[in-house]
C-alpha cells in the first residue's frame, strides 16, 4: 500500500539534513541571507509534515489545523528566499507576514470548524501560487546559469503544479468536509514530486551558490575595492591584448594628490579617489572598461573612437571632476583636478602595454604643460 505519511516523514528527515547543510554554508558566507530564508522555509515544511503525520495517525484536530497553517508559511519563505537571492534588499519576514496574516485568519479557523476540505483547497492554492512565483523568478534569470537555475525553475514549477492538482481534486469532488487526510492520486503524485523536488532543489541551490561564490571571488580579484572600478588585472581581461587604430587608452592622474593626502589625511584622499571614480562612471561611455591602476592613476580603454571623440570625453571628465567640491573634516572646502594622456593602437594592432606606455608619456606631458589638461601621445587626424 502507498503510505503517504511515512514517505513524507522520510522526506522530512532528509530535509533536516539539507537545512543543516545550508545553515553551515551560511556560517561561512554571512552575506548570503537567502540561505537562512531557504532553511526557515524548509523548516516550516518539515514541521508541517510532522503535524500532518500526527493528524493522519492520531486524528488530532489541533495537529491538522497546525499542518494547515505551517505549509503556506514555508512556501512563503521559500519564495522570499528566491527573491532575496536576486535582490538582497528583500526582507523575507516582511514578505512572509504580508502573505501569512490574511491566510492564517481564514484557512486554519475554517479547518477547525470542520470544513477541512475548504481549508485544504486554500492551503494548496496558496502554496502552489508561492512556489510558482519562485519558479518564475528563477526562470527569468535562467541565462545566468542555464542548467542549474533552469533546473530550479523546473522543480519549483512542477512542485507548484502538484500542489495545485491536490486542491483541484478536492474541489472537483466537492469534499468540503473530509475529517481525515485526503487519499487520492493527486496526493500520491504530490508526495513523490515533493520528495524529488526537495532533494533536487537543495542540491541545485547549493550548486548555484557555489557558482555564485566563485563568480564573486573572480570579480573581487578583478576589481579595486576602494573605487569599485576594475583593477589592472581586470582591465587586461576586459580588452584584447592588442589595440587597433580606432581604439585608444586614456590615462588619468590626479594632480597634487600627495599634497592632498599630506594636508587632509588618507580618509579624504580615499574620498577624492572615490569621487573621481564616480566621475568616470557618470561622464565616460558605459561601454568602455574603466580601471584604477593603482594610487591616483586611472585608465579607460575606448573602442570605435576618433581622437576628437576621445579628447572630448576626457575633457568632459576633467571638467566635471574639477567642479566637484570636497569638504575636509575641519570644514575646509577645496577642489581637485586631474590630467590625462591619450594614445591609440595601430592598423596592424599594437600591444596594449605599448599603447599604455605612450599614453603615460602623454599624461606626463600634460603634467609638465600645467596640469588639468589632455594631451595626445601622437599626431592623428581628428575625424
Amino acid at each position: 500500500m502507498f503510505d503517504i505519511t511515512s514517505m513524507l516523514l522520510g522526506a522530512a528527515v532528509a530535509g533536516i539534513g539539507l537545512c543543516l547543510t545550508m545553515l553551515s554554508m551560511w556560517s561561512t558566507d554571512r552575506a548570503a541571507y537567502y540561505k537562512v530564508g531557504w532553511s526557515v522555509g524548509v523548516g516550516f515544511m518539515i514541521l508541517h509534515v510532522f503535524a500532518y503525520w500526527f493528524y493522519a495517525r492520531q486524528g488530532y484536530l489541533v495537529a491538522g489545523v497546525l499542518a494547515c497553517a505551517l505549509q503556506p508559511i514555508g512556501a512563503a519563505y521559500l519564495y522570499a528566499s528566491v527573491r532575496q537571492y536576486f535582490d538582497e534588499s528583500v526582507k523575507p519576514p516582511r514578505l512572509v507576514l504580508r502573505v501569512a496574516i490574511p491566510y492564517l485568519l481564514i484557512a486554519p479557523p475554517i479547518f477547525a470548524l470542520g470544513y477541512d476540505g475548504v481549508a485544504l483547497v486554500l492551503q494548496n492554492a496558496l502554496t502552489a501560487t508561492l512556489l510558482a512565483l519562485g519558479g518564475l523568478n528563477y526562470l527569468r534569470r535562467w541565462r545566468d546559469s542555464p542548467f542549474a537555475i533552469g533546473s530550479l525553475a523546473f522543480l519549483y514549477l512542477v512542485t507548484a503544479l502538484s500542489f495545485a492538482l491536490c486542491g483541484a481534486v478536492i474541489l472537483a469532488n466537492g469534499q468540503w468536509s473530509i475529517g481525515y487526510p485526503p487519499q487520492n492520486w493527486a496526493e500520491e503524485l504530490n508526495v513523490v514530486v515533493s520528495i524529488l523536488a526537495l532533494t533536487g532543489a537543495g542540491a541545485m541551490t547549493l550548486s548555484v551558490d557555489q557558482m555564485r561564490l566563485a563568480k564573486r571571488n573572480q570579480l573581487s580579484a578583478m576589481s579595486d575595492p576602494l573605487s569599485g572600478l576594475l583593477n589592472r588585472r581586470g582591465l587586461a581581461s576586459a580588452r584584447s591584448e592588442t589595440l587597433l587604430e580606432n581604439e585608444a587608452v586614456v590615462l588619468f592622474d590626479l594632480d597634487h594628490f600627495k599634497q592632498i593626502n599630506d594636508r587632509y589625511g588618507h580618509a579624504i584622499g580615499d574620498q577624492v579617489i572615490q569621487g573621481f571614480a564616480e566621475t568616470l562612471r557618470e561622464h565616460g561611455r558605459s561601454t568602455d572598461p574603466k580601471a584604477r591602476l593603482g594610487g591616483e592613476e586611472f585608465a579607460i580603454v575606448m573602442a570605435d573612437v576618433s581622437l576628437q571623440e576621445a579628447r572630448g570625453i576626457a575633457e568632459r571628465i576633467l571638467a566635471a571632476f574639477a567642479a566637484v567640491e570636497i569638504v575636509s573634516p575641519t570644514g575646509e572646502r577645496f577642489r581637485c583636478t586631474a590630467s590625462a594622456g591619450i594614445a591609440f593602437g595601430v592598423t596592424t594592432g599594437a600591444a596594449i602595454d605599448h599603447v599604455m606606455a605612450r599614453a603615460d608619456h602623454a599624461l606626463y606631458a600634460a603634467k609638465r604643460a600645467g596640469r588639468n589638461r589632455v594631451v595626445s601621445g601622437e599626431l592623428r587626424l581628428a575625424s
